[in-house]
């Protein structure tokens, strides 16, 4: 693998790539611009216009070269037909601009590593280039030979200079491409809009990094035992696949599943290990008796409590959502649930938590535990090329909502066996990209590993929950004959199930019990798109922060059931554990909480 830079100049204007930021008010156009508002080249709009240099030289060499990694021929019969597939236009094996810079595929073949041989990133102000300048215009009416009415227009570019550049780094996986690469870099000169106006004129300049040059990271050491907790930050924008997916807006997840995190440690090992069959490698992700790869949620303090989202039970202030604290309803709803006459149910419904401290009515509140404000997202709005015509292709017009740098997310690596650590710990250390287009720098992010704070244990936590029940239930004059033997789990992460099993089947059968009590849940769809496999996974999940009361039967409390409660909370529930699935927290301390803080 080869680290390069790639130095841009602008020697005769400046550059206008659209559609990566919003267009402030009183603009018509404005270049791409990063969240502290400085000018950037997208490593998409880096990559299109490296690939279609490549394409033409390779055309003009009589060598094949599908359309934009499509698998089609531009000069054969089908040219006018485009439909995306695999390429196969060199002997049954892909083109050489697909081997650099990827194609249509569903998965990797056998002896692959990497979908692309480039990964390249956003090209960032370099040597004084932040700063902007407006280019005003006019259309012209070339019928009147006059400007058109209501047709002046102001474009916001970076200044021009030819001392001012833009820097992007990237790693090359193959070594036998560098030639390519260096003739596509040599061979490019516009990139971006306005090449009749003066703008998109580039000189691009390669330099490969000597090993001492390349960015190093201090090898990680991971605690001797036990599981671990991440905090990672985001370094460039992301794209996390959803379930659902829409063709014209692409949206991502605010949170980051365990099994994209599973993918990226995966990648890093597979591209970086001599041998990508190497036992404590396959151990490590295995899907039976492998490490657990946790979800990562969104956070904004240091807290030591789990990072996931609000009970469903949660309630907060109809107004100020978050400034006036969070409270939860649990112990009313089963207050509610054990309630037999009219005049029990009355006094329930007269003391439960309907009104905050300001007045203001309770309504339902998501989000999550550690983060109050929204994850800050990024819209870009991209169009498909047509590189053998430089022109947008009809009807690929379409959105992407991408997460924005700066974002932390935290989340847990279980149940790791000890024979892996140190695999886990070299992929740690490696740049890793979480989600999709990795290829463009999407998804790098920075990793802080700690070992995971303790809870109180089980017996406490218990402890003050059944203290709490018996309060509450003592407020209404019900009897507390049911307090020991309800036990509340709350899903921390989606709990997989299937056919008629709403989730209380497999919690009923993981503690041996009947009955629930009640439950509060939502359910959603679940799964991506399996690199292995090659297809989708669909699945119907149980949502994150669905609370389940088990009733454990007469003659029984928590505490004949604690070894079961102790696996559960360690192995978690369900189905897909190794990707985050099922992960479960009993007697959560959040359940408790009653009283607005002052």
């Amino acid at each position: 693998m080869s680290a390069f830079e790639l130095l841009l100049r602008f020697p005769t204007g400046s550059v206008m790539i659209g559609g990566a930021s919003e267009v402030h008010e009183g603009l018509h156009g404005a270049h791409a611009e990063d969240r502290e508002g400085r000018p950037f080249i997208p490593a998409t709009a880096l990559r299109g216009a490296l690939r279609e240099t490549l394409e033409a030289l390779l055309r003009g060499a009589n060598l094949p070269a599908c359309v934009s990694g499509t698998g089609v021929d531009p000069d054969g019969a089908e040219a006018n037909q485009i439909q995306p597939r695999p390429c196969t236009l060199e002997d049954g094996a892909r083109c050489k601009a697909c081997r650099l810079f990827g194609t249509q595929r569903a998965a990797l073949d056998r002896d692959e590593r990497a979908f692309s041989g480039l990964i390249l990133g956003d090209a960032r102000a370099h040597a004084g280039a932040d700063t902007w300048t407006l280019l005003p215009g006019v259309s012209i009416d070339r019928h009147a030979r006059t400007a058109a009415n209501q047709r002046f227009y102001l474009r916001r570019v970076p200044a021009p200079s030819r001392e001012r550049a833009f820097l992007a780094r990237g790693r090359l996986i193959f070594p036998e491409l560098k030639q390519l690469f260096q003739s596509a870099v040599n061979g490019t000169t516009h990139i971006g809009a306005g090449r009749s106006r003066g703008l998109a004129r580039v000189e691009m300049e390669l330099r490969w990094l000597e090993l001492e040059e390349e960015p190093q990271r201090a090898p990680l050491t991971l605690p001797g035992e036990g599981d671990l907790r991440l905090r990672v930050t985001l370094r460039s924008t992301a794209s996390i696949g959803v379930p659902i997916a829409s063709d014209d807006i692409r949206d991502t997840r605010r949170e980051i599943p365990g099994a994209a995190l599973r993918g990226a440690v995966g990648f890093a090992l597979a591209e970086n290990l001599p041998d990508p069959n190497d036992a404590a490698f396959q151990a490590l992700v295995a899907a039976e008796h492998g490490a657990h790869f946790g979800y990562l949620y969104p956070v904004d303090d240091d807290a030591p409590g789990p990072s996931a989202p609000l009970p469903i039970t949660a309630v907060a202030c109809k107004h100020e959502r978050h400034d006036h604290g969070v409270v939860d309803t649990l112990l009313d709803r089963i207050a509610v649930a054990l309630a037999e006459t009219a005049k029990q149910a009355s006094d329930v419904d007269r003391t439960r938590l309907a009104r905050c401290s300001c007045g203001a009515p309770l309504r339902g509140l998501d989000g999550m535990r550690r983060r109050r404000s929204p994850v800050p997202t990024r819209a870009v709005t991209r169009v498909s090329m047509d590189r053998a015509r430089s022109s947008a292709r009809d009807e690929q017009l379409f959105s992407q909502i991408l997460l924005d740098t700066g974002t932390v997310f935290e989340g847990t690596i279980r149940n790791i066996p000890p024979e892996t650590r140190e695999r886990l710990a070299l992929a740690l250390s490696m740049p890793l990209s979480l989600g999709r287009g990795r290829s463009s720098g999407w998804g790098q992010v920075d990793v802080d590993v700690r070992a995971v704070p303790p809870l109180p244990a089980i017996e406490t936590r218990a402890t003050s929950f059944d203290e709490a029940l018996r309060r509450r239930l003592k407020e209404v004059n019900l009897p507390g004959d049911r307090v020991g033997r309800l036990v509340p789990l709350t899903l921390l992460a989606p709990l997989l199930v299937h056919g008629d099993d709403d989730g209380r089947a497999t919690i009923l059968r993981a503690l041996e019990a009947s009955a629930c009590l009640l439950t509060a849940r939502r359910f959603n769809r679940e799964g991506g798109w399996d690199q292995q496999k090659g297809r989708m996974e669909p699945a119907l999940a149980v949502t994150a922060g669905g609370v389940f009361v088990v009733d454990l039967g007469p003659g029984r409390s928590w505490r004949d059931v604690l070894p079961l409660l102790t696996r559960i909370e360690q192995q978690g529930l369900g189905e897909r554990r190794h990707q985050g699935f099922g992960h479960v927290l009993c007697f959560d301390p959040f359940l408790c909480t009653r009283t607005f803080p002052r």
